[in-house]
């Protein structure tokens, strides 16, 4: 079974790392982080000689399994990095497979995966043989503790209420967390954050725009959808940002739905979901009007879009305009 990033943190605690790692998943920002910390443990004086990145896709197997079996330069270790692990093949198994019963204790070998299929054959070995981490997005209950772990990290002090209000803005986006903590880190390194500090340093995005947009998208209408992107464009917003703001608002209502569904009341609703006021009606009202089923198609999409803007290098604003398009086609295929 694949190790997660809770395990990661426990490894990190271990004065050596093991001679075999793998790593992958969903959450880039989580394996980028990880690759940072290993590499950032040869700094030695000779360690620029035992630092090597090879991709899978111009190295063969050969190649990278000979680089690997190399003896350091004047240092107890050296660092081979395997960038696009995912185009190792069966017939590479063999090889591979001889490599994981005779390690090279001089080598810590580290295999850089974009997706991990355990339909295949390299993964299940690597799972079986070696320290393999697949890092997923993190979930909504589980974000409070990781904003407080990585603002302690920066040396930042957040108050309860401004951890929450980041969770709210951001949702369990890690690469919008990490530049909005740098903000608030260069604001107020000295300091006790507040809620109003991380809007004021944060939250640029137009709401006003951003929930007008969610809820013409939830209703089906075209014509706001277009007017509210045209805004977004011309605030010079970010897409990726955007998305977070949308995805936040569309599990919200997803939830209200289903705790709607199995009798809770609406103080009860707004009392576990954190909302209140304006926020609580709206998504009260969304909710009463929603199709479930078209929700987690919605944020389905939501999903593939958030991996569209993080690995693809298309113009964002076109793939979020394709995106609002094809929810327009879920809603009219819904009718």
């Amino acid at each position: 079974m694949p190790k997660t990033y809770a395990d990661w943190l426990k490894q990190l605690t271990k004065p050596d790392l093991p001679r075999v790692l793998a790593f992958g998943g969903e959450e880039r920002a989580f394996v980028d982080e990880a690759i940072e910390e290993i590499k950032s443990r040869f700094q030695g004086p000779f360690d620029e000689f035992n630092r090597e990145i090879l991709s899978l896709r111009r190295a063969s197997c050969e190649q990278a399994l000979l680089a690997a079996r190399q003896h350091p330069f004047m240092a107890k270790e050296r660092l081979l990095l395997l960038k696009d692990a995912e185009t190792l093949k069966e017939e590479h198994l063999p090889a591979l497979q001889q490599y994981l019963l005779e390690k090279n204790p001089t080598t810590v070998l580290v295999l850089i995966f974009e997706q991990i299929d355990f339909r295949q054959k390299i993964p299940k070995l690597l799972d079986a043989s070696c320290d393999l981490y697949r890092f997923d997005h993190p979930k909504d209950r589980e974000m409070a503790s990781i904003i407080r772990m990585r603002a302690q990290t920066r040396g930042l002090r957040l108050n309860p209420d401004a951890v929450q209000q980041l969770q709210l803005e951001l949702g369990p986006n890690l690469l919008l967390l990490d530049r909005a903590l740098e903000k608030l880190e260069l604001a107020y390194q000295d300091h006790v954050v507040t809620a109003e500090q991380v809007f004021e340093q944060v939250a640029q995005i137009s709401y006003e725009d951003a929930f007008v947009l969610a809820r013409a998208i939830l209703m089906g209408n075209r014509s706001q959808v277009a007017k509210s992107l045209a805004h977004l464009k011309a605030a010079q917003e970010v897409p990726l940002r955007l998305l977070g703001v949308l995805a936040w608002q569309f599990r919200v209502v997803l939830r209200a739905r289903l705790m709607l569904d199995e009798g809770e009341t609406a103080q009860e609703v707004g009392s576990k979901l954190h909302l209140f006021g304006d926020r609580l009606d709206f998504a009260l009202r969304m909710a009463k009007q929603l199709d479930a089923d078209r929700q987690i198609e919605r944020l389905t999409s939501l999903l593939k879009l958030d991996k569209s803007l993080k690995s693809s290098r298309a113009n964002p604003w076109l793939l979020f305009d394709q995106f609002a398009l094809e929810l327009e086609t879920l809603n009219e295929r819904s009718c």
